[in-house]
């Protein structure tokens, strides 16, 4: 299996920092990448490996972030109720040089087609609002097949013709062993790339107009190698508004931003949705190769990046960018399926802990009342205290993600159907066997990757 990162072996490590770093530092002194330009641009040398992590001006982030391009790269499979939402809400950004490199990962509807079109009509549109041009490819086919582990060998476009600002893109196919489709995709992206910086951004999201170069400025102001958005969450429907409180305060609790984002602690995440990071810290780490097997690439991902020395930075993306991540109950259960005993190891355990909750929270007040009605004396106070302590706990822990007041109403109901998708999920990877998106992927019950599909 051909890969398409290249490998990179473990240099020495340097007297002032870590070797990851080091070697991204001289990397940057040879090519100037972005890294070696942050190091200038604070006033310090290669040996300074402090200045990276500690904050600077706006002013300087602002700066630094116009003089730097992105490549958005959005991995599609069957995603036409989304991707014209997506592509035009990053088409229209401003304020950067960026491009947009759209994968279609052999989509069986319009994904493809509806991302052509619209990078042809932008295209049109961006000569007279100054806009980034659009160029669908170098050749002018509706695809410019991905750099291949499987035989096909187009290569980028060679650097004395102006980069394409957005390309349409095919991922290579057959799926290779060992590798999820997702991974497969945003790695055959990245030949194509030119920015100093990556987002690896879902084609179910919409980006705030000027996100992009904030998101930029975030990151170079507090010295993030590694900047993850948790979209704002769109939900509809009874079971949407129900389930998906429960689940995100239950990551707001085990992934704390603050935690992730200390380099003194060691607990790592990102959300794929929406991933930011130095194109030169990418490589340094090895890439989507080196997550190629792993269900959840984006969590694996930051585990390397952190583990490498670099630093991350992950928070709440209100105001930047927001997701309708499932449609429907069926889209729920399949991907909840795939993801909740990866994202929560003791999944038996808390699907009998929220059970527990629920049962408490149902009975608990109408048995207070019952009690005063009746007049119990103590009883009634004890009761009535227990059941506002629960209620307390869970309205609190359920704030934690976020959502409308509607959805942290309807959070009660979903406690059920939560304990009961962490059972379906521990189960199917106890089985070995995980279904997305029309791929089936056979697991090892021990860990998130895959070993055929």
């Amino acid at each position: 299996m051909k890969s398409v990162i290249p490998s990179t072996s473990t240099p020495a490590a340097s007297p002032t920092g870590s070797p990851a770093r080091a070697a991204v530092t001289r990397a940057g002194a040879e090519t100037g990448s972005p890294v070696r330009a942050a190091g200038n641009a604070t006033g310090h040398g290669d040996s300074d490996c402090n200045a990276r992590a500690s904050h600077i001006s706006e002013e300087d982030a602002v700066a630094r972030a116009g003089a730097k391009r992105v490549s958005v790269i959005i991995p599609a499979r069957n995603e036409e109720a989304n991707i014209g939402r997506c592509l035009r809400s990053i088409l229209a950004q401003q304020g950067i040089a960026f491009q947009v490199i759209v994968v279609d990962d052999h989509s069986t509807d319009r994904t493809a087609a509806i991302a052509h079109q619209l990078m042809l009509e932008f295209s049109g549109m961006s000569l007279a609002a100054s806009n980034p041009a659009v160029v669908l490819n170098p050749v002018g086919a509706p695809y410019l097949p991905a750099v291949g582990k499987c035989g096909i060998e187009t290569p980028p476009p060679p650097s004395a013709q102006p980069a394409p600002q957005a390309i349409l893109l095919q991922a290579p196919r057959p799926l290779p062993a060992g590798w999820t489709g997702k991974a497969n995709a945003l790695a055959s992206a990245v030949p194509f790339a030119q920015g100093d910086w990556l987002l690896f951004t879902d084609a179910d999201t919409e980006h705030a107009p000027g996100s992009l170069v904030a998101a930029v400025q975030e990151a170079e102001q507090h010295g993030a190698d590694l900047f993850s958005l948790s979209p704002e969450q769109e939900v509809e429907g009874f079971w949407e508004h129900a389930l998906m409180p429960v689940i995100f305060s239950e990551l707001a609790t085990t992934f704390r931003p603050h935690d992730v984002s200390d380099p003194a602690k060691p607990i790592a995440a990102a959300n794929g949705q929406y991933l930011l990071i130095r194109r030169a810290v990418y490589q340094a780490v090895g890439g989507h190769a080196a997550v190629a097997a792993d269900l959840l690439e984006d969590v694996a991902l930051a585990r390397l990046v952190k583990g490498a020395g670099y630093r991350l930075r992950f928070r709440l993306g209100k105001g930047m960018v927001r997701t309708r991540m499932y449609r429907g109950l069926r889209q729920m259960r399949e991907g909840w399926t795939k993801n909740l005993a990866l994202l929560f190891p003791s999944a038996t355990s808390l699907a009998c802990r929220r059970m527990a909750e629920f049962v408490v929270l149902v009975a608990l007040p109408p048995a207070a009342a019952g009690a005063w009605l009746a007049k119990t004396g103590a009883l009634r106070f004890a009761l009535l205290a227990a059941a506002a302590v629960a209620w307390g706990n869970f309205l609190l822990r359920t704030r934690k993600a976020h959502f409308d007041a509607l959805s942290s109403a309807l959070a009660f109901c979903g406690l059920p159907l939560f304990a009961s998708l962490l059972l379906r999920s521990a189960g199917a990877h106890r089985e070995g066997r995980v279904q997305w998106k029309g791929r089936t992927y056979c697991v090892s019950p021990a860990s998130a990757k895959i070993s055929e599909d």
